[in-house]
């Protein structure tokens, strides 16, 4: 019976699109006998299937695998006698369990083969699951993002007065919903990216905005640190790391607009939060910041802001966002502040 059960599974799992529902139909369409066994089965390894994708890497003749996010779940079907696992040699492999975490298991290179070392028999007569967490690879900052940009952006001429927009979606999106505006001044340079906190602007500050020798530079950050995107953190603490970038910033000669975070009554992404007064906080140590230290402090949130601390709406595309009427208004705001800074 244990024979015919992999069977079964390596003809069922060569059909495998890491779907759970996929697979689950399948095997029930297979295997009419044990159904009890088989739904405890099913049951104890959901993780390995819900949720999960196709693995990158090449099937291997022990069984197959499926990946979710930084984690590859090994789905062994034939156990190797010698208690030798193969694996694809371009897993990153930072650890590696039997059956979710039960037990670990040691994992080395063996004569250039990359090894999971396992028990001697197969926990479970159907199929075994090892999960194996990978290292992670995330580019959390997105550096990635600009890197062939910035090496394609010719160094400053003589008299280019360059100024570097760095930000959030706000920034981001700018180019996109009212790009006229830096196709009218060449020297201004977009580094938003959208979705992005204090501390992965802090992160970026080097290759986006230092090591293209601007004049200026616009930092704008905040509201999605306020809307926990990256985590819990403390006003203070986000302030702290639009403080570090102003700072950064002059000890390369470069002067600095420190904008105020727009209104905003609420956030889409993240109901929980409510948001309005958090940004009068920063924005209030923002300004006290700017005075003390001789920066430029350019206030978009007076000019943008409703009578329920929220964004006008007939300046946003939503309650974050501004639309083109409120790039229309912030456009010459922002000019007036960069003259002032230069």
């Amino acid at each position: 019976m244990k024979i015919f059960y992999k069977l079964i599974l390596i003809v069922v799992f060569a059909f495998f699109n890491a779907s759970f529902v996929y697979a689950q139909e399948n095997i029930e369409t297979s295997i009419k006998t044990d159904n009890e066994q088989l739904s405890e089965w099913k049951k104890a390894n959901e993780e390995a299937f819900n949720g999960t994708t196709e693995s990158p890497f090449e099937k291997p003749s022990w069984g197959s695998y499926t990946k979710k996010d930084d984690v590859v779940y090994a789905h062994i079907y034939d156990w190797p006698t010698d208690g030798k696992l193969i694996i694809d040699k371009n897993m990153k492999v930072r650890k590696a369990y039997l059956e979710y975490g039960e037990k670990k298991l040691k994992t080395e290179l063996v004569d250039g083969d990359l090894t999971v070392f396992l028990p001697k028999e197969a926990p479970n007569s159907i199929a075994t699951v090892v999960k194996i967490q990978l290292t992670p690879t995330e580019d959390w900052a997105n550096l990635n993002r600009y890197r062939q940009a910035n090496a394609q952006l010719k160094a400053p001429a003589k008299k280019e007065q360059r100024v570097v927009f760095i930000g959030n979606s706000i920034t981001d999106n700018w180019t996109r919903d009212h790009g006229q505006f830096f196709e009218a001044n060449p020297s201004y340079v977009n580094r938003g990216v959208s979705g992005q906190t204090s501390s992965q602007m802090l992160v970026r500050f080097r290759p986006d905005v230092i090591e293209l020798k601007p004049k200026v530079v616009v930092i704008s950050a905040g509201t999605n640190d306020i809307a926990g995107n990256r985590g819990a953190i403390s006003i203070a603490r986000i302030a702290g790391n639009i403080f570090s970038m102003v700072e950064l910033a002059k000890a390369n000669n470069i002067k600095v607009v420190l904008a105020s975070v727009l209104p905003a009554s609420s956030y889409s992404w993240s109901p929980s939060v409510e948001p309005a007064d958090k940004i009068i906080v920063l924005n209030t140590l923002l300004k006290a910041y700017a005075k003390e230290n001789k920066v430029v402090y350019l206030d978009y949130y007076t000019a943008m802001v409703n009578e329920n601390k929220g964004l006008k709406k007939n300046l946003g595309r939503d309650t974050v966002h501004p639309n083109a009427a409120g790039y229309d208004v912030m456009e010459p705001m922002v000019q007036a502040a960069i003259k002032n800074a230069l």
